[in-house]
C-alpha cells in the first residue's frame, strides 16, 4: 500500500469535476444499475474510464447502460460502459463473470464493490447462506480474490468496498449468528450490520496481506457513503417499517448526484 501521509489532502468541498483522466483505465462497479453504482458508472466512464457494469437483473442492467450511452454522448472524452450479467448471491455466477472478464480484458484498475441488499424477509443464497452476508460480503470477497491477479498486474490499482456507518450496530461476532441459519436466529438490521463491519474487516485484512506480501500498488480501502436515498435504502425503510428513516431520506433528499457535490 502507498503511504498515505504522501498523498494531497482532499478538499473540504469536492464534487466530481475533480476527478482526474481516467483514460485508458478499467473499471468494474458492481450494482451499477441504480444509485451510488449508477452514479459512480457515469462519473468514472464520463472520464474516460472503461466501466463494466456487473449487475445481477439483467433488463436493469441493459437499461442502465443505454441510459449511460445516451448521456455520455455528448463528452467526446468519454469511456465506454458495457453491461455484465453477475448475481453476488450464487458463487458460480461469480466465478463465470471472473473468467469472462479475464478472457475480454487485459487490466483492471479500479474494482468497486457496491452492490448489496439491506434487510427484508429471510431467506438463503443458491449456495445456503444467509442472503444478506451472502450478498454484501462473501460475493465480493471472492469476486476480489478472481480478480487480484489482474489488479495486482494493473497497478497502480484499488479496490473499494462500499461499507455503511451502520457497521456500529454490529452486535454479535459469531459463525452461527453471522450466518443466521434459521429465521428464529435472523434480524434484519443486525445481519445487515454485520455484512458492512465483516466489509471493512475484509478492506484492513487485505491491505495487511497485500503490504506483508510485498505487493506494490494495489490499494484496498472502505468507505461509508453517507445517508443516501437509493433504492436499497428507500425500500429497505419501507419492508422495515422504518417510518424515521424514510422521513430522513425524503427531508434531506440526499440523492447520489447530490452526494457527489461533498
Amino acid at each position: 500500500m502507498s503511504d498515505l501521509s504522501s498523498r494531497p489532502p482532499v478538499p473540504e468541498k469536492w464534487d466530481a469535476s475533480q476527478i482526474p483522466s481516467q483514460k485508458g483505465r478499467v473499471a468494474v462497479v458492481t450494482g451499477a444499475n441504480s444509485g451510488i453504482g449508477y452514479e459512480t458508472a457515469l462519473e468514472l466512464a464520463r472520464k474516460g474510464a472503461d466501466v463494466v457494469l456487473a449487475c445481477r437483473n439483467e433488463q436493469r442492467g441493459r437499461e442502465a447502460e443505454s441510459k449511460l450511452r445516451e448521456t455520455l454522448a455528448a463528452t467526446s472524452e468519454a469511456g465506454t460502459v458495457t453491461f455484465a450479467q453477475l448475481d453476488l448471491g450464487d458463487l458460480n455466477s461469480v466465478q463465470k463473470f471472473s473468467e469472462d472478464f479475464k478472457q475480454s480484458h487485459q487490466r483492471l484498475d479500479l474494482l468497486i464493490n457496491n452492490a448489496g441488499i439491506m434487510g427484508g424477509a429471510y431467506g438463503l443464497s443458491a449456495d445456503g447462506y444467509e442472503r444478506q452476508f451472502a450478498t454484501n460480503h462473501l460475493g465480493h470477497f471472492a469476486l476480489t480474490a478472481q480478480l487480484f491477479p489482474l489488479l495486482k498486474a494493473s497497478a497502480p490499482s484499488r479496490v473499494v468496498n462500499v461499507s455503511s456507518i451502520v457497521h456500529r450496530s454490529a452486535s454479535t461476532w459469531n459463525e452461527d449468528d453471522i450466518m443466521a441459519t434459521s429465521a428464529d436466529t435472523y434480524r434484519e438490521m443486525d445481519n445487515y450490520g454485520v455484512t458492512k463491519l465483516s466489509n471493512i474487516l475484509f478492506t484492513k485484512e487485505l491491505a495487511r496481506r497485500i503490504q506483508a506480501a510485498g505487493v506494490e500498488g494495489v490499494t484496498s480501502v472502505a468507505c461509508h457513503p453517507g445517508i443516501t436515498a437509493t433504492s436499497l435504502a428507500t425500500a429497505s425503510a419501507a419492508n422495515s417499517g422504518g417510518w424515521l428513516w424514510w422521513l430522513v431520506y425524503k427531508v434531506t433528499d440526499w440523492s447520489p448526484p447530490a452526494l457527489c457535490q461533498f
